[in-house]
This record gives structure tokens, sequence and C-alpha cells, in this order.
């Protein structure tokens, strides 16, 4: 619907100079409108950006060390417990005393902050774990070594802080889940040997206060990573895992300072800004859509838009007049023009005046007599022509006289008995009346009738190496198929079948109806054709890129079939190395003959 409309509206302006006028000089119009619309809106874009990066530079830089005091009460809440010494003394005793202590401890931690959904304490010595969540009502303790098995125990062992933190990001970008789980290890200082293992889960209440001073506009991205690039937060749309690699591999380890770039994700525009913790290298990210940030400056250019718009239209209306009155004079020598157009070589222009179309309607009645006198050299030229192309055909070779000659040497080689002499040639001049034959079409019948003098003469070559076989069903040798394609898959049959084998070859030629389809077979006991060989020709077949000298008959064949009797024609090879070769024509059965339109037409 779209493109008719377009069809019409470009018709109808190439149709007048006038619409071309108004056409040309309101495009002119909008496009100054449009662009101090677009260089307002870039101007506003990059106010707004400007203002925007400088908020958020130093509100990320206030975030990221809030954040970095959180870590640190987290820390010294993890290790407060090493200043206990009677805690120390309890967790390498096994008496029950030692054990209510540990447990009153943990209850304490436990309690000591609202964004904690987990303490646990383990004490490798006495293979205890201490554990209070918000899962389950009381604490529980159990008889386990498994957390020294775990990758993180041994990471804080390890550690020169003894410490190791896990995030508690759960893959999804939906705000839900921990922050993260801080495990501590409290060491023996004598030999630096594990005491204890607490590990705190953290929620994301406390973190999220933080970041509220963000500006979290629609579609912002915020992410948390730490000194390893370990995801501990995110909010807004998911990232994919090598964009966020991307990403981090983009910000400086040693950035001092707030810093902002462009950034590009999946077409779509970004400003990242980012801020790398000094204290302990943890990364605040924001990334926020160009989309976004410039939504105020898209709304100033939609009001720009609609007022110049209103100049638009007002300035199309006095183009409008002054066009009419431009191409007034040029309508009137457009009619005389049709005028002539119709037939009328009498009608001169009788526009006055000094200007381009006074002098364009002068130069109208100059070709007025012009074209009268061309009329009259015309005559003569048709008449001239006439005769040369009499005295052309006059010169050309009528085939018909070879043929004629070949029937008089027939008819000399009966009087002299020399009968296979008469049956060549015989079969030659029937050959040439055929393939003379002006149509594109011809039955099978009469088809099958020229193989046979064809196979007499390849025969004469040949000898007893060559011997045909035709099989043909009544209903088949009454349809209509491309003159000469027999022939065609016969010729390819001797000339890389017999010519390149020693012995003896047969070659079957079979048509037959099958369910309202012709099916035309050429089959032969040859050497075949290798599998590699087999494999290009169809493809070139069904490509119809065919350029190879041995697929020139195929190509044509194939090309023939599909023109006279559409795409459901068909052309197939199966062939065996050493087995012969096969090819199987399929057509519609016509027993009318189809219509197909000259070259001359």
């Amino acid at each position: 619907m779209f493109i008719k409309w377009w069809h019409w509206l470009r018709g109808h302006i190439a149709s007048k100079l006038r619409n071309q006028l108004i056409m040309l000089f309101s495009a002119i119009a909008a496009c100054i409108v449009i662009l101090l619309s677009y260089l307002s809106y870039l101007q506003s874009a990059g106010l707004n950006r400007d203002n925007f990066i400088e908020s958020n530079r130093k509100i990320l830089k206030l975030v990221n060390q809030n954040l970095d005091g959180y870590l640190d009460r987290i820390d010294d809440l993890s290790i407060s417990l090493r200043k206990d010494a009677q805690f120390m003394d309890a967790i390498i005793s096994k008496e029950y005393g030692s054990q209510l202590y540990i447990q009153n401890q943990l209850k304490n931690l436990y309690y000591s902050s609202d964004d904690i959904d987990e303490a646990s304490i383990y004490t490798p010595k006495a293979g205890q774990l201490y554990t209070m969540s918000k899962a389950f009502v009381n604490l529980r303790q159990q008889a386990t070594n498994a957390p020294s098995e775990e990758p993180w125990y041994a990471q804080a062992a390890h550690s020169r802080k003894f410490r190791s933190l896990e995030s508690g990001y759960n893959g999804e970008s939906d705000g839900e889940g921990s922050f993260l789980v801080f495990h501590r290890i409290l060491i023996n200082i004598a030999d630096k040997k594990p005491l204890a293992a607490v590990s705190i889960t953290y929620n994301l209440k406390e973190v999220k206060r933080i970041l509220q001073d963000i500006s979290g506009k629609s579609g912002e991205y915020i992410g948390i990573f730490n000194e390893s690039n370990r995801l501990f937060y995110t909010d807004g749309p998911k990232l994919a895992e090598s964009e966020t690699a991307r990403l981090l591999r983009a910000i400086p380890a040693e950035a001092k300072d707030t810093e902002s770039r462009s950034w590009s994700i999946d077409g779509e525009r970004y400003l990242a800004i980012y801020n790398v913790s000094p204290h302990n290298g943890w990364k605040l990210v924001t990334l926020t859509p160009y989309s976004v940030l410039n939504e105020e400056a898209s709304h100033a250019r939609f009001i720009n838009l609609l007022v110049g718009a209103a100049a638009v239209v007002l300035l199309i209306s006095v183009i409008v007049v002054a066009a009419n009155a431009i191409t007034r004079r040029l309508m009137k020598l457009s009619r005389q023009i049709g005028m002539l157009g119709d037939g009328n070589f009498e009608v001169q222009s009788e526009l006055e005046g000094t200007d381009e179309i006074a002098h364009l309607s002068r130069k109208y009645n100059q070709m007025i007599v012009r074209i009268n006198d061309l009329i009259a050299e015309r005559y003569e030229m048709q008449l001239n022509e006439r005769t040369a192309r009499l005295i052309a055909l006059e010169a050309q070779i009528n085939p018909h006289f070879l043929y004629n000659a070949l029937q008089a040497i027939s008819t000399e080689a009966i009087v002299s008995g020399m009968d296979t002499i008469q049956e060549m040639v015989d079969a030659l001049a029937s050959s040439l009346r055929y393939s003379i034959k002006e149509a594109e079409t011809v039955r099978v019948k009469e088809e099958l009738a020229y193989i046979g003098d064809y196979m007499l003469l390849q025969q004469a070559r040949f000898g007893t190496r060559l011997r045909l076989q035709v099989e043909a069903e009544e209903a088949a040798t009454e349809a209509w198929i491309p003159k000469m394609i027999l022939q065609i898959l016969v010729e390819n049959t001797i000339k890389h079948g017999l010519e390149q084998m020693t012995g003896e070859m047969e070659v079957k030629v079979k048509a037959e109806a099958v369910d309202g389809q012709l099916l035309l077979t050429v089959s032969d006991n040859g050497p075949g054709i290798a599998a590699n060989r087999l494999a290009e020709i169809r493809a070139y077949l069904d490509n119809q890129e065919l350029e190879y000298r041995e697929g020139i008959g195929l190509n044509n064949v194939n090309a023939r079939i599909k023109l006279l009797f559409g795409q459901e024609s068909t052309l197939q090879i199966r062939s065996d190395p050493g087995a012969g070769t096969d090819v199987l024509v399929t057509l519609p059965l016509r027993e009318e003959r189809p219509y197909v339109q000259g070259y001359h037409h």
C-alpha cells in the first residue's frame, strides 16, 4: 500500500513543473527547520549530558566512600570476636559451658545488624558448626568438618588478612538475594593455625540504602564489582558476561577519581560513569542510555518541529501562488505541444516576451517547420529500405538447396546399387530436414525417428560397438517435447561414454507416461561419472551456472525444458563409476503444442 501511494505521489509531482517547484522550495524550507531543530537538540543534549556527568561524578565518589565504610564495619564486626579472650578459650574447648558461650556470642553477632541474614561459627578443633539464620527459628549446632573443605576456607586461611568474600549475586538483575558472604578465619598467633571460622551473610538492605542517592533513571544499569572484577550487585537491565568483561577491561585499575566515557552495547549508546575505590579497589559503575539523558532535549526538539511545521505550511502557500504565476505560460505552451503530439503539425505558439519561455516558443515554431520537412524525407527512406530488404532476401542461402542435393545423391546411389550409401544419405537428409524445421517443440515420435537416423550415422562410424534400444509407450509418443533434447542426451552418451571405452555400449531410450507426467530416460552401460564430478554437474544444474564444455548440452536441455514447460520440469542424473549413467527428464504430459514466444516478437 505504501509503495503504491509512493508511486502515485512521485508520478503526480513529476507530471507538472509547478508541482516540482513547490516540492523543491518546500523541501528547502523543511530542511532549514529540521537543521535548526537538530542543532538546538544537540546543544540541549550536550548541556544535559555535561550537567548529568558532573552531578553523578560527585555522587558516585560519595557512594563508593560509603560502600568502603560499610565494608570496613563488616570487617570490624567479624574480627571483634578475636578480642574476646573467653570466646577464644571456648572455641578450643569441648566443654558444654564453652559451647553455650559460643552460642550466645553467635546470637549477639547475628542480632547486631538487621541486614544480616545468616551467621555461623565453625570450630575445626572441636568439629562443631553453629548457625543462626532467618531460614529457621532456633540456633543449630552440628558436628561436621564440611566447612574446612569449602574453597573459601582455604582462601581465607592463606590470605594476608585471613578473610574471604563471596558474592551473593544470584545471576539475575532483579535486585533480590544477598549482597555478600563474609568469611573470617580466627587463628592462633603462635602457629598461625585456624581456631575458628566466622561466616556472615548480608542482604541488600544496607547496600540499597547506600545506592539510593544514585539517579536511578529508567533503563540505567548499576553494578558493584570487587578488585577481582567479581560482580556483587547489579540493578537495571542485565548485561551479557562478555559485555560486562569488556566494560571492566576498559576501566583502568589505577583510576584515582570518578571518570566517564561513551559506551555502546548492541548498537545502543550509553554514558558510562565509574569510580574505583583507592581503599579496597572496588568498582562502582553506572550505564545510562543516551536516549534517557536526551529526553528533555527530545521534547524541546518536538516543540521546535511543530513550530517549524507551521512555518513550512505558511511558506508552502506563498510558494504555490508564486509557482502558478511562473508556470501559467508554460502550461499554455504545453497544451500546444500536446496538439502537436496528436498530429496537428500546423499549430504554432504565439507567446510574446524576451524571457526563456518566449525563446522556447520561437524554437517550437522552428521545430514545426522542420518536422514537416522530415516527414517527406521519411517516406523516401522507407521506400529505399524496402528495396534493400528485397535484395538481401534474394542473397540468402536457401538451406533447401542442400537437402535437394542430398536427395539427388540418394537417387544416384539407388540406381548404382549402393544401398548402404543410400541409407546414410537418406538419414543425413532426414536429419537436416528435421534440424532446420522451424519449431521449438515436436512430438516424441518425431524425436525418436530423428534419433534413429542419428544413430544410423553414428553406427556407420562405430560399427557393432554401438547399439540402440528404444522403448516408448503409445500415450507417450504423442506428447510434445522440446526439439532435439533426446539427441543432445544421446550425443553426450556417445561422447563421454563410448569414446572413453574400448568395449561395446548399449544406449537405451525410454519414454513413458506416469500420473500426468512424461518420463524420458536415456541410459547407457558406459564407464559412468566420478562421484565428485557428478556432484559438480548437479550443483551447476541447480544454480544454472554450468560453464564446463562437457556440461553445455545438459545445461541447454535443463534451461529449455524449464523455459518451455515451467519450473516443475526436472533433469536428473544418476551414475556410478563403472556401472553406466542414467539421465531422466520429467515433463508435464502435453498433448497440445505449448505456446512459445519467438525471439522476433
